[in-house]
Protein backbone atom coordinates (compact mmCIF):
# COMPACT_ATOMS: atom_id res chain seq x y z
CA UNK A 1 0.00 0.00 0.00
CA UNK A 2 2.72 2.44 1.01
CA UNK A 3 4.71 1.45 -2.05
CA UNK A 4 1.72 2.30 -4.30
CA UNK A 5 1.22 5.69 -2.58
CA UNK A 6 4.92 6.47 -2.90
CA UNK A 7 4.78 5.63 -6.58
CA UNK A 8 1.84 7.98 -7.08
CA UNK A 9 3.66 10.80 -5.28
CA UNK A 10 6.76 10.25 -7.43
CA UNK A 11 4.64 10.19 -10.60
CA UNK A 12 2.89 13.43 -9.56
CA UNK A 13 6.20 15.19 -8.95
CA UNK A 14 7.42 14.09 -12.36
CA UNK A 15 4.32 15.60 -13.95
CA UNK A 16 4.84 18.88 -12.10
CA UNK A 17 8.45 19.29 -13.19
CA UNK A 18 8.31 17.77 -16.66
CA UNK A 19 5.09 19.29 -18.02
CA UNK A 20 5.74 22.83 -19.35
CA UNK A 21 4.16 25.54 -17.25
CA UNK A 22 1.41 27.64 -18.80
CA UNK A 23 2.06 31.35 -19.28
CA UNK A 24 0.32 34.28 -20.92
CA UNK A 25 0.96 35.31 -24.48
CA UNK A 26 3.07 38.24 -25.64
CA UNK A 27 0.82 40.46 -27.76
CA UNK A 28 1.74 43.48 -29.89
CA UNK A 29 -1.24 45.79 -30.46
CA UNK A 30 -1.52 48.23 -33.37
CA UNK A 31 -4.77 50.10 -32.61
CA UNK A 32 -6.75 52.92 -34.17
CA UNK A 33 -7.46 55.97 -32.04
CA UNK A 34 -10.81 57.58 -31.31
CA UNK A 35 -13.93 55.49 -30.80
CA UNK A 36 -12.14 52.42 -32.17
CA UNK A 37 -9.81 52.50 -29.17
CA UNK A 38 -12.76 52.31 -26.76
CA UNK A 39 -13.71 48.78 -27.83
CA UNK A 40 -10.08 47.73 -28.34
CA UNK A 41 -9.31 48.72 -24.75
CA UNK A 42 -12.09 46.43 -23.49
CA UNK A 43 -10.38 43.50 -25.24
CA UNK A 44 -7.02 44.50 -23.77
CA UNK A 45 -8.45 44.68 -20.25
CA UNK A 46 -9.74 41.13 -20.58
CA UNK A 47 -6.45 39.89 -22.05
CA UNK A 48 -4.54 41.54 -19.20
CA UNK A 49 -6.88 39.96 -16.64
CA UNK A 50 -6.04 36.55 -18.14
CA UNK A 51 -2.32 37.09 -17.69
CA UNK A 52 -1.23 38.16 -21.16
CA UNK A 53 1.57 40.67 -21.70
CA UNK A 54 0.46 43.57 -23.91
CA UNK A 55 2.45 46.20 -25.78
CA UNK A 56 0.58 48.99 -27.58
CA UNK A 57 1.97 51.03 -30.47
CA UNK A 58 0.74 54.63 -30.21
CA UNK A 59 1.64 58.03 -31.64
CA UNK A 60 2.59 61.19 -29.80
CA UNK A 61 -0.57 62.97 -30.98
CA UNK A 62 -2.89 60.24 -29.70
CA UNK A 63 -6.20 61.44 -28.27
CA UNK A 64 -7.29 58.49 -26.16
CA UNK A 65 -4.40 56.02 -26.04
CA UNK A 66 -2.38 56.92 -22.96
CA UNK A 67 1.35 56.34 -22.87
CA UNK A 68 1.22 54.83 -19.38
CA UNK A 69 -1.35 52.27 -18.34
CA UNK A 70 -1.58 49.51 -15.73
CA UNK A 71 -2.71 47.01 -18.38
CA UNK A 72 -0.09 47.57 -21.09
CA UNK A 73 3.31 48.98 -21.90
CA UNK A 74 3.61 51.27 -24.91
CA UNK A 75 5.84 52.18 -27.82
CA UNK A 76 5.34 55.86 -28.67
CA UNK A 77 6.16 57.09 -32.16
CA UNK A 78 6.26 60.67 -33.38
CA UNK A 79 3.49 62.00 -35.60
CA UNK A 80 3.68 65.66 -36.49
CA UNK A 81 0.05 66.06 -37.51
CA UNK A 82 -3.09 65.05 -35.63
CA UNK A 83 -6.24 63.96 -37.45
CA UNK A 84 -9.92 64.14 -36.63
CA UNK A 85 -11.64 60.84 -36.02
CA UNK A 86 -12.96 60.43 -39.55
CA UNK A 87 -13.88 56.79 -38.84
CA UNK A 88 -16.69 58.05 -36.63
CA UNK A 89 -17.93 60.06 -39.60
CA UNK A 90 -17.75 56.92 -41.75
CA UNK A 91 -20.00 55.02 -39.34
CA UNK A 92 -22.52 57.82 -38.85
CA UNK A 93 -22.87 59.07 -42.40
CA UNK A 94 -23.80 57.49 -45.70
CA UNK A 95 -21.14 56.19 -48.07
CA UNK A 96 -22.03 59.14 -50.27
CA UNK A 97 -19.65 61.12 -48.06
CA UNK A 98 -16.80 59.61 -50.07
CA UNK A 99 -17.80 61.93 -52.91
CA UNK A 100 -16.91 64.91 -50.74
CA UNK A 101 -13.54 66.32 -51.83
CA UNK A 102 -12.43 67.39 -48.34
CA UNK A 103 -13.24 63.99 -46.85
CA UNK A 104 -11.40 62.18 -49.63
CA UNK A 105 -8.34 64.31 -48.94
CA UNK A 106 -8.54 63.65 -45.19
CA UNK A 107 -9.02 59.93 -45.79
CA UNK A 108 -5.93 59.72 -47.97
CA UNK A 109 -3.83 61.82 -45.60
CA UNK A 110 -4.72 59.62 -42.62
CA UNK A 111 -3.45 56.49 -44.33
CA UNK A 112 -0.32 58.30 -45.54
CA UNK A 113 0.53 59.45 -42.01
CA UNK A 114 0.06 55.99 -40.51
CA UNK A 115 2.10 54.38 -43.28
CA UNK A 116 4.85 56.88 -42.48
CA UNK A 117 4.68 55.78 -38.83
CA UNK A 118 5.00 52.15 -39.89
CA UNK A 119 7.94 53.01 -42.13
CA UNK A 120 9.62 54.70 -39.17
CA UNK A 121 9.44 51.39 -37.29
CA UNK A 122 11.09 49.55 -40.16
CA UNK A 123 13.78 52.22 -40.61
CA UNK A 124 14.59 52.42 -36.90
CA UNK A 125 17.03 49.55 -36.47
CA UNK A 126 16.94 49.70 -32.66
CA UNK A 127 13.15 49.62 -32.52
CA UNK A 128 12.90 46.87 -35.14
CA UNK A 129 15.41 44.82 -33.15
CA UNK A 130 13.44 45.49 -29.95
CA UNK A 131 10.27 44.14 -31.57
CA UNK A 132 12.11 41.11 -32.93
CA UNK A 133 13.82 40.36 -29.61
CA UNK A 134 10.52 40.69 -27.71
CA UNK A 135 9.32 37.53 -29.51
CA UNK A 136 5.70 38.55 -29.80
CA UNK A 137 3.22 35.73 -30.33
CA UNK A 138 0.88 37.76 -32.52
CA UNK A 139 -0.25 41.19 -33.65
CA UNK A 140 -3.73 42.37 -32.63
CA UNK A 141 -4.83 45.23 -34.85
CA UNK A 142 -7.82 47.24 -36.02
CA UNK A 143 -7.60 47.16 -39.83
CA UNK A 144 -9.45 50.44 -40.35
CA UNK A 145 -5.82 51.54 -40.69
CA UNK A 146 -3.67 48.95 -42.47
CA UNK A 147 -0.35 49.64 -40.75
CA UNK A 148 -0.77 46.75 -38.32
CA UNK A 149 -1.25 44.31 -41.20
CA UNK A 150 1.96 45.46 -42.88
CA UNK A 151 3.79 45.32 -39.54
CA UNK A 152 2.68 41.74 -38.90
CA UNK A 153 3.74 40.69 -42.40
CA UNK A 154 7.14 42.36 -42.03
CA UNK A 155 7.90 40.61 -38.73
CA UNK A 156 6.25 37.36 -39.88
CA UNK A 157 3.74 37.30 -37.01
CA UNK A 158 0.22 35.85 -36.89
CA UNK A 159 -2.43 38.56 -37.01
CA UNK A 160 -5.80 38.84 -35.26
CA UNK A 161 -8.20 41.54 -36.42
CA UNK A 162 -10.59 43.48 -34.20
CA UNK A 163 -12.71 44.49 -37.13
CA UNK A 164 -15.82 45.80 -38.76
CA UNK A 165 -14.48 48.48 -41.06
CA UNK A 166 -11.35 48.09 -43.17
CA UNK A 167 -9.45 50.65 -45.28
CA UNK A 168 -11.61 49.70 -48.27
CA UNK A 169 -15.12 49.44 -46.80
CA UNK A 170 -16.71 46.69 -44.71
CA UNK A 171 -14.75 43.57 -43.83
CA UNK A 172 -17.02 40.89 -45.26
CA UNK A 173 -16.59 42.21 -48.80
CA UNK A 174 -12.91 41.21 -49.03
CA UNK A 175 -13.20 38.02 -46.99
CA UNK A 176 -16.30 36.17 -48.17
CA UNK A 177 -18.32 35.93 -51.40
CA UNK A 178 -20.59 38.98 -51.50
CA UNK A 179 -23.04 38.84 -54.43
CA UNK A 180 -24.35 42.37 -54.92
CA UNK A 181 -27.71 40.98 -56.02
CA UNK A 182 -28.64 40.29 -52.40
CA UNK A 183 -25.79 41.60 -50.20
CA UNK A 184 -26.43 45.32 -49.60
CA UNK A 185 -23.43 47.61 -49.25
CA UNK A 186 -23.47 49.28 -45.80
CA UNK A 187 -24.74 52.83 -46.12
CA UNK A 188 -26.80 52.14 -49.21
CA UNK A 189 -30.04 51.85 -47.24
CA UNK A 190 -30.93 48.67 -49.12
CA UNK A 191 -32.05 45.24 -47.90
CA UNK A 192 -31.34 41.74 -49.19
CA UNK A 193 -34.47 41.97 -51.36
CA UNK A 194 -33.72 44.34 -54.24
CA UNK A 195 -35.41 45.05 -57.55
CA UNK A 196 -33.38 45.86 -60.66
CA UNK A 197 -33.01 49.58 -59.93
CA UNK A 198 -31.99 48.90 -56.34
CA UNK A 199 -29.35 46.45 -57.52
CA UNK A 200 -27.95 49.14 -59.79
CA UNK A 201 -27.84 51.46 -56.79
CA UNK A 202 -26.02 48.76 -54.81
CA UNK A 203 -23.47 48.40 -57.61
CA UNK A 204 -22.96 52.17 -57.58
CA UNK A 205 -22.22 52.20 -53.84
CA UNK A 206 -19.88 49.26 -54.24
CA UNK A 207 -18.17 51.18 -57.04
CA UNK A 208 -17.40 53.99 -54.60
CA UNK A 209 -15.60 51.50 -52.37
CA UNK A 210 -13.72 50.04 -55.33
CA UNK A 211 -12.66 53.52 -56.42
CA UNK A 212 -11.32 54.10 -52.92
CA UNK A 213 -9.44 50.78 -53.03
CA UNK A 214 -7.90 51.20 -56.49
CA UNK A 215 -7.08 54.91 -56.59
CA UNK A 216 -6.99 56.34 -53.04
CA UNK A 217 -6.02 53.87 -50.33
CA UNK A 218 -4.62 50.89 -52.23
CA UNK A 219 -1.66 52.71 -53.85
CA UNK A 220 -0.54 54.04 -50.46
CA UNK A 221 -0.13 50.51 -49.10
CA UNK A 222 1.23 49.20 -52.41
CA UNK A 223 4.20 51.54 -52.00
CA UNK A 224 5.12 50.39 -48.49
CA UNK A 225 4.56 46.73 -49.41
CA UNK A 226 6.77 46.99 -52.49
CA UNK A 227 9.59 48.57 -50.49
CA UNK A 228 9.53 46.48 -47.31
CA UNK A 229 7.71 43.20 -48.01
CA UNK A 230 9.54 40.56 -50.02
CA UNK A 231 7.48 39.63 -53.05
CA UNK A 232 5.15 42.58 -52.49
CA UNK A 233 1.53 42.51 -51.33
CA UNK A 234 -1.64 44.57 -51.32
CA UNK A 235 -3.87 45.71 -48.51
CA UNK A 236 -6.57 43.28 -49.68
CA UNK A 237 -4.18 40.31 -49.76
CA UNK A 238 -2.98 41.14 -46.23
CA UNK A 239 -6.56 41.24 -45.00
CA UNK A 240 -7.33 37.90 -46.61
CA UNK A 241 -4.26 36.34 -44.96
CA UNK A 242 -5.33 37.35 -41.43
CA UNK A 243 -5.56 34.36 -39.09
CA UNK A 244 -8.63 35.35 -37.06
CA UNK A 245 -11.29 38.01 -37.58
CA UNK A 246 -12.94 39.18 -34.36
CA UNK A 247 -15.93 40.76 -36.08
CA UNK A 248 -17.74 43.53 -34.18
CA UNK A 249 -21.14 42.48 -35.43
CA UNK A 250 -23.69 39.73 -34.96
CA UNK A 251 -25.35 37.76 -37.72
CA UNK A 252 -28.77 38.17 -36.08
CA UNK A 253 -28.61 41.91 -36.84
CA UNK A 254 -27.44 41.51 -40.44
CA UNK A 255 -29.04 40.12 -43.56
CA UNK A 256 -28.12 36.49 -44.38
CA UNK A 257 -24.78 36.34 -46.15
CA UNK A 258 -21.76 34.05 -46.70
CA UNK A 259 -19.02 34.10 -44.10
CA UNK A 260 -15.79 32.25 -43.33
CA UNK A 261 -14.74 29.79 -40.58
CA UNK A 262 -12.03 32.11 -39.19
CA UNK A 263 -14.61 34.80 -38.41
CA UNK A 264 -15.71 35.05 -34.77
CA UNK A 265 -18.69 37.36 -34.26
CA UNK A 266 -18.26 39.38 -31.06
CA UNK A 267 -21.04 41.93 -31.44
CA UNK A 268 -22.06 43.23 -28.03
CA UNK A 269 -18.87 42.07 -26.30
CA UNK A 270 -18.53 45.46 -24.65
CA UNK A 271 -21.96 45.25 -23.01
CA UNK A 272 -22.22 44.73 -19.26
CA UNK A 273 -24.91 45.06 -16.57
CA UNK A 274 -25.89 48.64 -15.89
CA UNK A 275 -24.48 50.24 -12.76
CA UNK A 276 -26.81 51.89 -10.25
CA UNK A 277 -27.50 55.57 -10.81
CA UNK A 278 -26.00 58.10 -8.40
CA UNK A 279 -28.37 58.74 -5.49
CA UNK A 280 -29.38 62.25 -6.59
CA UNK A 281 -30.07 61.17 -10.17
CA UNK A 282 -32.00 58.09 -9.01
CA UNK A 283 -34.16 60.34 -6.81
CA UNK A 284 -34.84 62.64 -9.77
CA UNK A 285 -35.86 59.71 -12.00
CA UNK A 286 -38.19 58.31 -9.34
CA UNK A 287 -39.88 61.71 -9.01
CA UNK A 288 -40.45 61.82 -12.76
CA UNK A 289 -41.89 58.31 -12.74
CA UNK A 290 -44.33 59.16 -9.96
CA UNK A 291 -45.28 62.55 -11.39
CA UNK A 292 -44.91 62.41 -15.19
CA UNK A 293 -45.08 65.82 -16.90
CA UNK A 294 -48.39 66.72 -18.48
CA UNK A 295 -48.68 66.39 -22.24
CA UNK A 296 -47.81 69.78 -23.68
CA UNK A 297 -49.03 69.01 -27.20
CA UNK A 298 -52.06 71.11 -28.17
CA UNK A 299 -55.29 69.17 -28.77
Amino acid sequence: MYRVCGGLVYFSLCLIFLVPSCSGGNILVYPVDGSHWINMKILLEELHARGHNITVIRVSTSWYIKEKSPIYSSITLEMEEALEDFFDVFVKESLIIFLNKDFLSMLTQAHVLWCDVTKDIFENEDLAKQITDSKYDLVLTDPAIGGGLVLAKYFNLPVVLNVRWIPVGEGHFVLAPSPLSYIPVPGSGLTDRMDFIQRLKNIFFNGITKFQELFLVGPIYDDICTKYIEGGCSIVSLLQQADIWLFRSDFVFDFPRPTMPNVVYIGGFQCKPAEPLPADLEKFVQILLKNPPANQNPH
